[in-house]
């Protein structure tokens, strides 16, 4: 099987590619080094990170433990994932729709699903 480069890759300053064997340190040392930044933050002055507690949107691939990229710049449309208030002041995970315009906080872009623990 021939090696398989995703074609932005180059575009988002990464390192990120399909290898069907050990790759070739010779070849890959002139690409930029891995950026989690550059691959899911649109905007850096309005992105918070949230860990999500509870198991509500495990069928949506949210599961409990995650952390949620959210940014507050991105204006909802129908059906995005966002982090709303109630009225007693929790943040909660919510699908948009016009209703929750003003207890909106913020549009989750991307969630990180950590499946090894690093830290103890």
């Amino acid at each position: 099987m021939d090696d398989v480069i995703v074609p932005e890759a180059d575009d988002l300053g990464t390192a990120v590619g399909l290898h069907a064997g050990f790759p070739n340190a010779a070849t890959t040392s002139g690409q930029g080094a891995l950026s989690l930044d550059r691959l899911l933050i649109r905007s850096p002055s309005s992105t918070y990170f949230f860990r999500v507690r509870g198991h509500h949107w495990q069928g949506e691939g949210i599961y409990d433990g995650d952390i949620a990229i959210v940014d507050r710049s991105i204006t909802p449309s129908e059906g995005s994932t966002v982090v709303w208030w109630t009225d007693v002041g929790e943040l909660r995970i919510a699908r948009w729709h016009h209703n929750m315009q003003q207890n909106t906080w913020g549009t989750i872009t991307a969630t990180i699903h950590q499946l090894v623990p690093i830290f103890d």
